[in-house]
Parts: C-alpha cells; structure tokens; sequence
C-alpha cells in the first residue's frame, strides 16, 4: 500500500475540494492510503465511508494551522498544527509524500526542519511544472519563490535535481537546461549568473543550453527552467494571470456583437482545448525539491482539479522512484 499524508487545513477554499478529489483519486487507484489530517467532523462530512472501512484513509484529528515567518520557524515546529503532524508522517516514514495548501514559508521552513535536506543541497526549491504551446509538453521552473537571495551553486544542484524530475517525469533522456536573465548574451545579468552560467557548462551531467528570456519560455524548446526565486515566481504568477485574463477578454470581445457569437460557437472546441492546455490546475501543484522526501505545495485557492492534479502528480513521483534516483543522481 502506497501512502500520502494530506494537510487539509491553511487553504483558501473549502475542505470539500479536496475531499471530493480524494474520493476520485481513491476510487481509481486501489493500492493508496491516504491520512487526512485536519478537521475530523468537516472530512466526513464529503469522505466517502467506505474508504475508512476499507482502511484506505485514516484521519488525523487537528485544527490547529501552522503560520509562521523565518524568525519563529524553530518554534512554531514545536507546536502541534496540522501541516506538523503531516510532515512527521513522512519523516517517520509513515508516509511516503505529503500535500499541503497551506503558507508556504511556513511548508518550507517546517518541511526542511523536519525532513532535512538532500546530501549536496544547499537550498530546497519550488518547482512547478508548467505547459507549454507545444501538445503535451511542459517545462520545470525553478525557483518559483523559496529562495529570493541565492548563489551560483544553487543552479547547479537544482539543475541535477530537475534533470532526474525531467527524465523521469517524461521519459526524455537528456532535457534541455536554461537560465533566465535579461538577455542571452553571456555579459548580461548580475554576478550570481555570470558565474552560474560558468559552472552550469562545466556540468557534464546535464545539458545546459545558456541564458534563456522569459519571452520564449511557452516555444517548449527548453525542458528546465532556472531561475533565482524573485524572477521565477514573477514568471510564474505572470503566466497565470495572462491565461485566465486572455480568455477573460477573449470571452468579452466574441459576445460584444451578434456576428461574433455565431462564429464563435464554431470556434467554442478549439478555444476549450487551449484553454484546458494552458489550465495549470492539471498541474495542481509545485515539487518542493531539495529534501529527503516528497513534498508537494498547492495553491491556497485550489479547488477539486487543482488537488486531483497535485495527487496524480505523487503519484507519478512515487511510482517512478524519483527520490532515490535524485539521490544517486546527487552522488
């Protein structure tokens, strides 16, 4: 039995979400348990009763949310909170991966404490996966907000990381490596990329392909993306925005005159499809790679497609044993 340990407490939405993509995950995926931690009375509310009886689920009672900035982190670690009981599942080997929609500082610091990073690593990171204009094709940036102040060394050891993500997660022997900055020309950019860029090319354990400008990031001609955690999570809430804001306008100007609706109707498939593509709740959630587990990051506001992608997604990453291979990969 494959085991996740799910904090349902800290989102922005409602429990029923979640439940409600836990009894769709579950009811396609017989050999899963999964332990809820968070408000007892408002999970059975949703949960399906037949997964407890058949010992799928097992529920953790705790209402208690962990929030905390980088001054208090050791204590809050201290207190019992729900985000705390589902990190120590993993790190008690209870549970093979955690989810949670909780702060993310908080998962951060927490997750680190408590599960300890990978040997060779100095920073986690967070690591969407993100789609691109080509058909079923995606791209891994990192770092999308964990580390605002980083060094060269950190690209590179996430490059290897993300590199064992990549070949796994797709099947694809040698994924491409870029870094974003201002420009492509290698004079470009602060310090931390021009010797980034340095050691990234002597790493012959990857395939690194230079500087990259965010412009060109949805063409899918780069797999991985590199970026310090300012400019990616810039880069990644843009992205978000543009698709859900595009299809905003696009809806406004097609219905503005009758000529336009009936001609849309024609077009309504095509649209759906782009949209679907580009919908990053498939995705449903961020790796948080660096630590000696599973650790997956959804949004606050995720509702029931955003988390049945955050599962999958563990699942995948188990299946595939993406953990001990970025471990050998580190060596």
């Amino acid at each position: 039995m494959k085991t996740i340990a799910f904090d349902l407490m800290g989102s922005d939405g409602k429990i029923s979400e979640s439940i409600a993509a836990i009894n769709e995950f579950l009811t396609k995926n017989q050999d899963y348990k999964i332990f809820l931690v968070g408000d007892k009375l408002e999970i059975e509310k949703y949960l399906n009763p037949q997964f407890i009886n058949e010992n799928k689920v097992e529920i953790l009672n705790e209402t208690r949310v962990a929030k905390a900035n980088e001054n208090n982190i050791r204590e809050i670690s201290k207190q019992t909170t729900s985000m705390s009981i589902a990190l120590d599942l993993v790190s008690d080997n209870k549970a093979s991966a955690i989810l949670s929609a909780g702060d993310s500082g908080t998962y951060l610091g927490l997750a680190t404490l408590k599960i300890k990073r990978l040997n060779n690593v100095s920073r986690a990171a967070f690591m969407p996966m993100i789609p691109t204009l080509k058909e079923n094709k995606f791209f891994l940036l990192l770092d999308a907000g964990a580390n605002l102040v980083v060094k060269p060394e950190y690209f590179d050891q996430w490059a290897i990381i993300s590199s064992t993500f990549y070949k796994n997660l797709f099947n694809i022997d040698n994924p491409t490596v870029g870094l974003v900055n201002i420009g492509t020309e290698e004079y470009k950019g602060f310090d931390y990329h021009t010797e980034a860029n340095l050691l990234l090319k002597e790493n012959k354990n990857i395939n690194y392909k230079g500087f990259i400008e965010t412009r060109d990031l949805l063409k899918g001609e780069i797999d991985i993306v590199l970026a310090d955690g300012y400019a990616g999570n810039i880069t990644l809430k843009t992205m978000e925005g543009t698709v859900l804001n595009f299809s905003k306008l696009l809806k406004e100007k097609l219905t503005k005159k009758i000529i336009r609706k009936i001609l849309s109707l024609l077009l309504k498939p095509a649209f759906k499809e782009v949209k679907e593509r580009l919908d990053y709740r498939n995705i449903g959630a961020a790796w948080v790679i660096g630590l000696n587990g599973i650790v997956i990051k959804s949004h606050g506001s995720s509702d029931k497609k955003a988390y049945l992608g955050a599962l999958n997604q563990i699942k995948l990453a188990i299946e595939s044993d993406i953990l001990n291979k970025t471990k050998k990969a580190l060596e």
